[in-house]
């Protein structure tokens, strides 16, 4: 390689970052990209070879056909109801308890984060049928509520442990400070400890939202009514034995992809924050 100046050195650095990062950018794009386009293309256009990467002409039908001819409106009600339970739940247990790990001493403290994400060994499969029989008795089965609290106990180990480790960044001092003038423990959470978790708690968020909105073990095994299925169970029914509309699929998957796109779009920065400092 020539000699080159630190000016020149520092803008190969630069062309040649800025190069890999549209690369692969564009890579992981071309299946959202190809998906988009498929959704829109008329349905002989779909299996035709060699595939058109541009369609010969771009419709919105697909997407009609989705929402007039299918329940998926309702299917996509019952998930944001799931998920925003789910979120609830798992939030007003995993930031008390972690609180409590964090600032209090007991027997067994240092365990109990590890311990809970035990649960993540075990196969969905082997877990479902005691789940099934226990919720069957407290009829919870065809419930969203039953639902909710089932992606609540898969996401309140890695909330536990992911909350605790924002409240230990918290220095002991904030809070003694706060003791000293007066306030009170439920003042200190609420004032100091949650702002201060604020990444933390966004990042808890959108991982329980998106476990309890791509989930379908469960979903499949505890609800047999059609108009309480979640959109990962309706767009699998779209799959027909004999013919399946794939422009249907492909536009419901689109639609089901764009509320986890939005939610991590405007609480980008705290998601980064979040996990950087998890990682720690």
């Amino acid at each position: 390689m020539p000699n080159l100046s630190i000016r020149q050195r520092d803008y190969l650095e630069r062309a040649v970052t800025y190069s890999l990062v549209i690369g692969t950018t564009v890579v992981l794009m071309i299946p959202m990209i190809w998906g988009v386009l498929s959704s829109m293309r008329p349905s002989q256009e779909l299996f035709s070879w060699p595939p058109a990467i541009v369609p010969s002409s771009l419709t919105l039908e697909n997407y009609r056909l989705l929402l007039e001819t299918t329940s998926f409106s309702q299917y996509f009600v019952n998930s944001i109801a799931v998920a925003i339970l789910a979120m609830i739940f798992t939030l007003s247990i995993a930031t008390p308890a972690a609180y409590a790990v964090t600032r209090y001493e007991f027997i067994g403290r240092k365990y109990i984060t590890n311990m809970s994400t035990i649960i993540y060994m075990f196969p969905l499969v082997l877990l479902g049928l005691p789940l099934f029989v226990i919720f069957s008795q407290l009829n919870l089965t065809n419930s969203r509520l039953g639902l909710a609290l089932t992606h609540t106990a898969f996401a309140l180990p890695f909330a536990l442990m992911l909350l605790r480790v924002f409240f230990k960044e918290i220095s002991p001092s904030v809070v003694e400070s706060a003791q000293l003038v007066g306030a009170g423990r439920i003042t200190i959470i609420k004032d100091i400890i949650l702002p201060l978790s604020l990444p933390g708690i966004v990042a808890t968020v959108i991982f329980v939202m998106a476990l309890s909105w791509k989930e379908y073990f469960f979903a499949l095994l505890l609800m047999n009514d059609n108009s309480l299925s979640t959109l990962p169970i309706g767009i699998a029914n779209l799959i027909g034995m004999s013919t399946t509309n794939w422009g249907l699929i492909l536009s419901g998957v689109m639609i089901m992809s764009l509320p986890p796109m939005i939610l991590i779009f405007f609480l980008y920065d705290y998601l980064l924050e979040g996990f950087s400092v998890s990682t720690l």
